[in-house]
C-alpha cells in the first residue's frame, strides 16, 4: 500500500476535525437541531469547504462513527480471536456492538438512513471515510470459521459477510422501531439464523439431499 502523502494526511486531519466538531455539536444540541452552517462556523472553515468534504450532516456523522470503529475494531477482534468457536467470536463482537449502540441510539437512525439510501451507488464523501466497517470484522471472523471447517466453503467469505452484515442491520432497524426489544436478543437471533444457512454441511447429508 502506498503511504499517504502530506496532502493526504492534511486532508484526513481536516475530515477528522470536522467530524469531531460536528459530533460535539450533535451532543450539545441534538442531531436534528444542528445545521451544516453551525458545523462550518464551529470548525472555523468556509461553508464551501465543508460541503466539498461532506454533502450533508449525515455524512459528517457517518465519518465520526467509522472513525470510532477504526479505533475500536482491532483490539475487539484480537479479544474475539481467543474464543473457541465462530459463534463465540461473533458473539464477542456483537456484545460490544450492543453496548456502543445503546450508548449512541439517537444517532443510529440518521446514520442508517444515510448508509442505506446509497446502497448500490457511490456516495459523495464515502471514499474519505476511515476504512472500518463491521462488514470487515464479519469477513475476518467468517474467514477463520471457514478455515476451521465451521462454515461452508461453497459461498465466498465476502458473500457470507454481506449476508451477516445485512442481518445485523435488520436487527438494528427492528430494535430502533421497537423500544422494548433487547438488542442482545436480536443479535442472538440473527447469529442463530445465519448459522442455520452458513454452517458447514455434512457431505453425506448434502449428497442425500
Amino acid at each position: 500500500m502506498t503511504p499517504p502523502t502530506r496532502r493526504d494526511r492534511k486532508r484526513q486531519q481536516a475530515l477528522d476535525h470536522i467530524a469531531r466538531t460536528g459530533y460535539a455539536l450533535f451532543q450539545a444540541y441534538g442531531f436534528d437541531a444542528v445545521t451544516m452552517e453551525q458545523i462550518a462556523a464551529e470548525a472555523d472553515i468556509a461553508k464551501g469547504t465543508l460541503y466539498k468534504y461532506f454533502p450533508v450532516k449525515e455524512a459528517v456523522l457517518s465519518h465520526w462513527i467509522h472513525a470510532e470503529l477504526a479505533q475500536d475494531l482491532a483490539p475487539l477482534l484480537a479479544s474475539a480471536a481467543t474464543a473457541g468457536s465462530f459463534a463465540a467470536r461473533v458473539a464477542t463482537v456483537l456484545q460490544a456492538s450492543v453496548a456502543w449502540c445503546e450508548a449512541h441510539r439517537g444517532y443510529l437512525a440518521p446514520y442508517l438512513r444515510y448508509r442505506l439510501t446509497g446502497v448500490g451507488q457511490p456516495q459523495p464523501g464515502n471514499h474519505d471515510e476511515p476504512s472500518a466497517d463491521l462488514a470487515q470484522a464479519f469477513a475476518a471472523l467468517i474467514a477463520r470459521g471457514q478455515a476451521d471447517g465451521e462454515l461452508r466453503h461453497d459461498l465466498s467469505t465476502a458473500q457470507l459477510a454481506l449476508y451477516l452484515h445485512f442481518l445485523y442491520l435488520s436487527a438494528l432497524l427492528r430494535w430502533l422501531d421497537h423500544a422494548r426489544l433487547s438488542l442482545t436478543d436480536e443479535f442472538g437471533d440473527i447469529v442463530t439464523f445465519f448459522l442455520q444457512g452458513a454452517a458447514a454441511r455434512d457431505p453425506r447429508r448434502a449428497g442425500a439431499a
